[in-house]
Parts: C-alpha cells; structure tokens; sequence
C-alpha cells in the first residue's frame, strides 16, 4: 500500500470518528519527537490532531474540515513551502504555522510574506503554541463565516468593480478604486459581519503594494500581555519564553500593507506606541535599544465609535485622527437590499459546492421574506441561516416557511425595568459561573475580551471555564 493511500485512508477514518465541537489540526513534521510534542500538547488543550512525517502525506491529509496546518518547512519529499503553497491554493480557509528551527527564523518570516499566518520556533513552549493555534482557528472560522462576502466581492479579487446593484456598495466600490491608489492610512468602519477585513484585502490589492505582504492584526484576539510582542516583536531574553529574536507584524508587513482588525480593542498603554510608530515609521523590539525602520501603509478597522471612545477617554484622540486620514464606513445589508437576492444566491452555491449538492432556488416569497429582514448580523448571520435552511430544506426549492432568523436579544429583553439577579443563596462557585456566561455573552463569545473585562489571564478563563462545563 502507497504512503499517499495509507494517509488518506487515516484521513477518512478520523473524518469518521472525530468529536464534532473539536477543531482539526494537521501538523506535519519530519522529526517524531516534535510530533510527540505537538500531539501532546495539542490533544491536551482539545483539538483533534492529525499527523503527517513529511509534506507529501501532509497535502494527502487535507480536506476542508482542517482549521490549522502546522508545517515544518524543512521535510523530504514535499516541503514545508510547497505543502504552504498547495494549501493556500486548494483549501484558502485553513490557516498555515510554520514550524522552524531558532537559527532559521528569516524562512519563517518569508513563509508568513508568502501567506503563513504566524510561525513558532523549536523547542515548543507550550502555552506559547496553544494561544497561537487557539487564535488560528478563530481566523479559520471568521474566514469561513465570511465565505458569502468573499463570493460576492470576489476572490481573488478582481481587478475593477465587484457586482453590486446597490447604490451604497457602488458608491463603496468607487472609494475603494480611489484611495487603493493611494497610500494614505485608512480607517474601515461598520457593523460586524459587514466585511472590513475583505474591503481592507481590496484596497490592497489594488493598490502599489499588492505584490508586497498584507499583515492582519486582530487587536481584540491577542492577549493584553502578548499584543506588544506580537506587533513589534522582542529580541532575545526580553521575557520568561523568549529564546531567540522575533519580527513582530509590524516589522514583517515591511513594503507593504499592516491590517489592525478591531483597532478599538488595542490596550490603551501600548497606543502611544502604535502612535510614535505612525509619525517616525520606526520600531524597537522589546528588550532592545535597536531602531528599526519600518516603511508599511496601516490599514485599521472597528465597528466601534472611537469619536465617542475618545470622549470618554478609552482611546487617545491623538491616535484617532493619526489613523482617521481617510475614512470608509460599509453600509449594513438592511442599506444594500438590492443586492441580497445575488448575495444569497452566492452564498448558496458556495454551499452546495462544499457540500457536493446541487444549489436549491429561493422562491420568491422566500428572497421578499430575505429583503424584509434587518440582518443585525450583517453577512455572517446570512451565512448562517442559509447554511442552515439548506441543511434541512426537503427539494429543491426554498420557501419562506423554511426561513427561520435568530432572535436578537435586543428584541427579546424587556426594556422598561433592569433586571436584577439576587446572588443571596448562591455558592461562590455560581457566582463566578454566572459572571463568566454574562461577560462571554456581553463580548460577543471573545474570550480574550471577556478575560481582560474580568481582569484575569486567558489562560485562567480557559480553565475556569472547563471546570464549569461553559461551552462557546
């Protein structure tokens, strides 16, 4: 029996016997130890693994269902860069971690200009290598909850106009041409779900510096102690963990385009940084005098008001206009009903292609039932409607009896008195139970979010809420 038949028959059976709440990992590696260790450490925080000694059964295991792929660059047969390129190619939602050595750091840094999403040196640190799974994944499945925007828009983009029958989206697409084109800082604003980050990767492939690296940040995703590493990077010995330099993003986007998802969310301590950086384009990394000179274009997005942040000093007004050059603000799908009928149509086919189906048809009571609808959750709630109603319509024909919309919670509360919970009675344990599933909720489900709001590490929010079986 080939190698190539021996993985994808031990693909299709942990296919068949995976945990459905447990995120896929493949990590490939030519080294057994650094599979031990990967496993082990993986498995303990609780993803499934999948393993692969070298880049040809790595590209043999991949399917859809894989968030993460590890991938050492450096392994016979296949390597680490080709396994990269394959799975950029034929599986774009699947986040890269390229695994390297400590004295081989400048490959790692190519790998992520080439499309990796972050790299980790050996030896493993352990909670090191989980937070940065854990944060791929998220990537994963927003790139995947974004699948309708992107079939909208196109993608890879095109090279003019995208299809809108909308006037707002129209009048969008004409201000994307234009500042693209420039190389002014950009603020992207909108609701959640209305696609920043897509409008933000157009901008810069439209722009001088589509050939260069686009750098994505996500501010409320990074732990508060993590981020300033993460954006500039540290020299050696800077803190407990640091066994060699590291590039932060800044410094990796060089030439090109850095992405701040979320800008909002950037503590306020670390923001004089971000600003002296804006105004001289140059960093240090953490724990070295050395200045660095960094020439990228920042691209920042929120749906967050940060005129109004400002005014209640929870974010410097002085970075605000220093990112606030030029604006761009996405309508909300409730302002771009025209184009909803295409959308969802889009969206469906994407759908069906995944799952190997013929697309169903929207009747047209079921496309007047869409239009009517106010999408709180913007593309990613359609995402999920019809990801559901195609999971469980019977024929070919979707009607609007088989639409159902989630209830808002805005719809559903009582406004006209607080509600009050008395905590008399209830064990210490509830109590925090309780404060943990309301700031979850309050956030949105960000677990580095709900951390920093309850003033403790991630790490102490995973446990905590594996010791009380809060499911998110």
């Amino acid at each position: 029996m080939s190698r190539t038949k021996t993985a994808t028959d031990k693909k299709k059976r942990a296919k068949a016997t995976r945990p459905t709440d447990s995120a896929r990992i493949l990590v490939a590696d030519d080294d057994p130890m650094a599979i031990m260790a990967l496993e082990r450490h993986l498995g303990s925080a609780g993803f499934e693994v999948i393993a692969a000694s070298d880049g040809e059964q790595a590209i043999a295991c991949m399917d859809d269902d894989i968030a993460v792929a590890l991938l050492d660059l450096h392994m016979p047969l296949v390597s680490g860069f080709e396994s990269l390129t394959y799975i950029q190619k034929h599986f774009p939602d699947t986040q890269v971690i390229v695994i390297t050595a400590s004295g081989d750091v400048a490959d790692a840094v190519e790998a992520m200009k080439l499309g990796a999403a972050e790299y980790i040196t050996k030896p493993f640190h352990p909670e090191e290598l989980v937070l940065q799974v854990q944060q791929a994944v998220k990537s994963s499945q927003e790139s995947r909850s974004h699948r309708g925007l992107k079939a909208f828009v196109g993608h890879p983009l095109p090279t003019s106009q995208f299809s809108t029958r909308s006037p707002a989206m129209k009048k969008m697409d004409r201000m994307v041409q234009k500042v693209a084109k420039l190389d002014s800082t950009i603020l992207v604003t909108g609701e959640s779900g209305t696609g920043k980050s897509t409008i933000a990767r157009m901008i810069h492939q439209h722009g001088p510096r589509a050939a260069a690296p686009f750098i994505a940040v996500n501010c409320a995703s990074l732990p508060r102690d993590l981020i300033e590493a993460e954006l500039f990077g540290h020299a050696k010995g800077a803190f407990t963990g640091a066994v060699g330099d590291r590039p932060g993003r800044v410094e990796i986007a060089n030439g090109g385009t850095l992405f701040l998802d979320e800008i909002g969310d950037l503590p306020l301590e670390l923001q004089p940084k971000l600003l002296t950086f804006l105004q001289d384009r140059v960093i240090q990394r953490i724990g070295s005098n050395k200045e660095i000179k960094v020439d990228v274009r920042l691209i920042a997005a929120t749906h967050q008001d940060l005129s109004k942040m400002c005014l209640e000093k929870q974010f410097r007004q002085d970075l605000y206009y220093r990112i606030n050059v030029l604006a761009l603000e996405i309508p909300p799908v409730r302002e771009r009903t025209l184009d909803i009928p295409d959308l969802a149509e889009s969206i469906m086919a994407r759908i069906s292609e995944r799952r190997g189906n013929p697309s169903p048809r929207l009747s047209e009571a079921a496309i007047e039932k869409l239009k009517a609808y106010s999408w709180p959750g913007n593309i990613r709630e359609m995402e999920n409607v019809l990801e559901s109603v195609t999971a469980f319509c019977d024929g070919q024909t979707i009607s609007a009896a088989d639409l159902t919309f989630a209830k808002s919670a805005s719809s559903t509360a009582d406004t006209t008195a607080p509600v009050t919970t008395s905590l008399a009675g209830m064990s210490l344990s509830d109590i925090e139970k309780m404060a943990i599933e309301e700031t979850l909720a309050a956030c949105g489900g960000n677990k580095a979010k709900t951390a920093r709001t309850l003033g403790i590490s991630e790490k102490s929010i995973y446990n905590k809420m594996k010791r009380h079986g809060i499911q998110r």
